[in-house]
């Protein structure tokens, strides 16, 4: 791991196959996810999320990224498309199959103004992480009388795609038994 010297947002892509789709990595803010900013679709199990909740306060990191979708914006597309023509940090082929590449975008103000016009991110993978962030983050804020906001516990990782590009796979479960009869 390398601390960066000051605040950096990257630039993620991700090719599979013949689709390829560029994320935008960074770190959001608990409140985003407490005032619906960052809005969900589903509900989490209570069991999961305490299971979550402890590996992040023990790790004392949100280690997964949080997936999130956001409605495409012309503003953030010409920053991309600026960092896309540029040198990546990190080009790789996983064993997957799956081809990563990095980039670090060269001004970071200009691209959280431009998503400061975003009204809302959707969380598409990641429910479970984003509630237990928000959850730890009311937990220390609670326990820490000098509060500010911009301690590391507001903050969670998160990569965020715009809408255009997403590829959102399925992921069904399997369904052994159900209690009662065929019936019922």
């Amino acid at each position: 791991l390398i601390r960066e010297e000051k605040p950096s947002i990257y630039l993620y892509s991700q090719k599979m196959g013949d689709h390829r789709q560029f994320g935008i990595v960074a770190t959001c803010h608990v409140e985003d996810y407490e005032t619906g900013k960052i809005k969900i679709h589903e509900k989490t199990r209570q069991v999961k999320e305490d299971d979550r909740i402890r590996y992040v306060d023990t790790q004392n990191a949100n280690t997964g990224p949080v997936f999130l979708a956001y409605r495409d914006s012309e503003t953030i597309n010409a920053i991309v498309d600026a960092t896309k023509a540029s040198e990546p940090l990190y080009q790789f082929t996983a064993e997957d199959g799956v081809a990563h590449t990095v980039w670090k975008f060269a001004d970071v103000a200009e691209l959280e103004s431009a998503f400061g016009e975003i009204p809302a991110t959707y969380v598409a993978d990641g429910h479970h992480r984003s509630a237990s962030a928000a959850k730890i983050g009311a937990l220390r804020r609670a326990a820490n009388p000098n509060h500010t906001g911009e301690e590391p516990y507001n903050w969670f990782l998160a990569v965020m795609f715009p809408e255009s590009e997403l590829k959102i796979l399925a992921y069904n479960r399997v369904v052994l038994s159900l209690p009662g009869t065929e019936e019922e």
